[in-house]
């Protein structure tokens, strides 16, 4: 079965060979469909709900997320160069090994997915919930995680030189072996290292 804008709702479908460049698709259901290497360039999601679908090697260039969910997706090798997810939902998904050059996330949640190793620099994710999402070996420097609700987040081994973490919200983080430096923190976060270091503010 091909795609049809009449259809909004997918189950187990492949659409590895259609071409989504500029499409405008507003409030479509898929779950578990298969759009490896597809081409959303240029492309509006809105309103849309993607439940453990694969995106691997898809090319999400300039493409606007809007009010869009992506529930357990995986987006391994994929390009969301300069891609904005605005008020979306992203909850146990992997990014792992995807180009997220000038990613723009702006609100919306990004709870327990996979960032692991990725390239973050300068990433603004002020005011998103992170809450267990794995941020190990993650290149941070210069990122914005104000306001940020860190929750069980993992740091392990980042980078988060000159980043920016005042008003986050700390509580069972993992920031071992975090390369820190003129980073940013109040005092709530000053506290939570400290007592992460084995110390005690007096």
């Amino acid at each position: 079965m091909g795609f049809s804008e009449d259809q909004k709702v997918y189950v187990r479908e492949r659409f590895t060979d259609t071409d989504f460049t500029d499409n405008a698709l507003t409030g479509f259901t898929f779950t578990k469909c298969d759009f490896r290497g597809v081409v959303f360039s240029g492309a509006l999601l809105e309103r849309c709900r993607f439940t453990a679908c694969t995106f691997d090697f898809a090319r999400l260039n300039d493409t606007l997320c809007r009010g869009t969910a992506f529930e357990n997706c995986t987006f391994a090798a994929a390009s969301l160069f300069v891609a904005e997810f605005k008020d979306c939902r992203c909850t146990g998904c992997t990014f792992a090994g995807a180009d997220l050059t000038g990613w723009t996330v702006r609100g919306g949640v990004l709870d327990y997915c996979v960032l692991d190793g990725c390239m973050l620099r300068k990433q603004d994710f002020s005011g998103v919930s992170l809450v267990g999402t794995n941020f190990s070996d993650a290149d941070l420097e210069k990122a914005d995680l104000s306001g940020c609700n860190l929750t069980e987040a993992v740091f392990r081994n980042a980078n988060l030189k000159d980043a920016d973490l005042r008003r986050a919200q700390w509580d069972r983080t993992d920031i071992r072996y975090v390369k820190l430096q003129n980073t940013a923190i109040d005092l709530d976060g000053a506290v939570y290292l400290a007592h992460c270091l084995g110390a005690v503010v007096r």
